[in-house]
């Protein structure tokens, strides 16, 4: 006895057809990127340039609105107002960082290579033969070289031109990114709540509930971790920049604020924040504080952040393990560059609560289901 063939509904037909269309458009969409690989570069390089204002007034407006819905409660005026208050005080913070810092940077950078590059020079020409056993005829030897090649001049003179192009290449996003971004700002925090209206207004009805659920889980992870790591990247700052200067280090401002700026990439951040201050303190000996005790200053200050201030002010927002936020950075980083590093624990959080929601939503249509038997029995 053969069982009887079942027609395909026209409901699996579109399902089937639908996929095939989505599988063959991302297949033209690979096949014309390697195709026209340049043209494809600068469409991708004009999103991420026209993104990044976007995303970070975005993500500035993140952190700051739960302010404006504060002050709202607390009854300090209309929601204009509370809106006028918090706009102001962030685009004043960001240009205040801007217009005090940026010449406290410069200042030491000029005198970097106006007092110390020149030691600098003189340690790796003259004090390395004292400091390491070459022996005086090798040590001879590699400087001739370095000489009759003018191995380090050609590398300056090629590195200059580098250097100009970098500076033009960051120069103008940068500008545009801080001219459009208080426009943004202000657009976001007036129609935040009704930009997260049209989004759920696109969505069918359905689905609205569980999305609007799952955006706002993904609201509170992610603001709540910005805000969280706002706050501790300006207090490990705060703090490196203090012990530099108690111990006597110099350019103690711009090694501070490397600290707090790495602090933002887990794991690798204090590596990173820790180099340049030990590599200077070895080389500037015997002035100013030894390397040692620039290390031991370093690891004390990971230990404050690790903790004191990373329990008081994070917590466990993310309750991710250490060796995937690591692959994650990674990652993330190979893809998006910098702003993936900088942004691989969001997105991984994100991932997780999404991971988890769909798994909780299956568990609860599994309960129902079972809720439903038992009813009809």
């Amino acid at each position: 006895m053969f069982l009887k063939k079942q027609p395909i509904s026209d409901q699996t037909l579109n399902r089937v057809i639908k996929y095939l269309a989505i599988a063959l458009l991302v297949l033209a969409i690979l096949f014309m990127a390697i195709q026209f690989k340049d043209l494809w570069n600068w469409i991708t390089a004009a999103i991420k340039s026209a993104m990044v204002p976007v995303a970070l007034a975005y993500l500035i407006a993140l952190i700051i609105f739960p302010l404006v819905k504060y002050l709202e409660k607390k009854g300090i005026g209309p929601r204009g107002l509370s809106l006028a208050i918090v706009f102001i005080l962030a685009v004043g913070l960001i240009f205040a960082s801007f217009y005090f810092i940026t010449p406290i940077i410069i200042s030491e950078i000029n005198n970097f290579f106006s007092n110390d590059f020149p030691r600098i020079i003189t340690y790796i020409t003259v004090d390395m033969r004292d400091t390491f056993i070459l022996g005086t005829d090798i040590y001879d030897r590699i400087m001739a070289y370095i000489e009759d090649t003018n191995i380090i001049g050609a590398w300056l003179n090629s590195l200059l031109p580098t250097f100009l192009a970098s500076i033009g290449s960051i120069a103008l996003p940068l500008l545009t990114t801080l001219a459009l971004l208080p426009i943004l700002l202000l657009y976001y925090l007036i129609d935040y709540e009704m930009i997260n209206e049209r989004l759920r207004s696109i969505i069918p009805s359905k689905h609205e509930k569980n999305v609007a659920e799952l955006g706002s889980r993904l609201n509170q992870t992610v603001g709540a971790y910005l805000r969280g790591q706002l706050l501790l990247m300006l207090a490990i700052g705060a703090v490196a920049t203090i012990v530099y200067k108690l111990i006597g280090l110099k350019y103690f401002f711009v090694f501070g604020l490397i600290v707090g700026l790495t602090n933002i990439i887990p794991y690798f951040g204090t590596i990173i924040a820790a180099v340049p201050p030990i590599v200077y303190a070895f080389i500037s000996a015997p002035v100013g504080p030894g390397p040692l005790l620039v290390l031991l200053v370093n690891v004390v200050i990971q230990f404050i952040e690790g903790n004191i201030f990373q329990p008081i002010i994070m917590g466990h927002q993310l309750e991710m393990h250490p060796i995937v936020i690591i692959v994650s950075i990674l990652f993330f980083g190979s893809l998006f560059g910098a702003l993936g590093v900088v942004f691989a624990s969001p997105i991984a959080a994100s991932i997780r609560v999404i991971w988890n929601f769909f798994k909780e939503l299956k568990t609860r249509k599994m309960a129902q289901a079972d809720e439903g038997v038992a009813n009809s029995g």
